[in-house]
């Protein structure tokens, strides 16, 4: 199955699900790879033209609990191959900077005791 009609064929998944990355890094990531895909680029053409593994690239549009981080670099060239504004990859921001949006979730520390 095509990356394409593996995006149309799956369900919106909900934020609360993935527990490593900000609700604005799992929106970067879902365009980053819908960028790709849209301009017809195979994983391998995409990593080939960000300069990055194959592998660097599956963890770059992945919204799992794992994945590369976005560096500015990283946007740059994403920016220049795909001919998008960044505004476009990072989409509408809430005007309160303090906002859950830019937050990325935390895991609890366990006390001494529970190990």
């Amino acid at each position: 199955m095509k990356d394409s009609q593996l995006m149309k064929d799956s369900q919106p998944i909900k934020h609360s699900q993935f527990t490593k990355f900000s609700p604005i890094t799992v929106l970067v990531k879902r365009t980053i790879k819908k960028l790709r895909i849209d301009a017809g680029y195979s994983m391998n053409e995409g990593a080939r033209l960000l300069g990055v593994s194959r592998k660097q690239l599956e963890d770059i549009e992945t919204i799992r609990n794992y994945g590369c981080h976005l560096d500015l670099e990283l946007l740059a060239k994403i920016k220049v191959i795909y001919r998008t504004s960044l505004d476009e990859i990072v989409g509408e921001l809430p005007d309160d900077y303090y906002s859950a949006y830019f937050e990325r979730p935390r895991n609890k520390i366990k006390g001494s005791s529970e190990y």
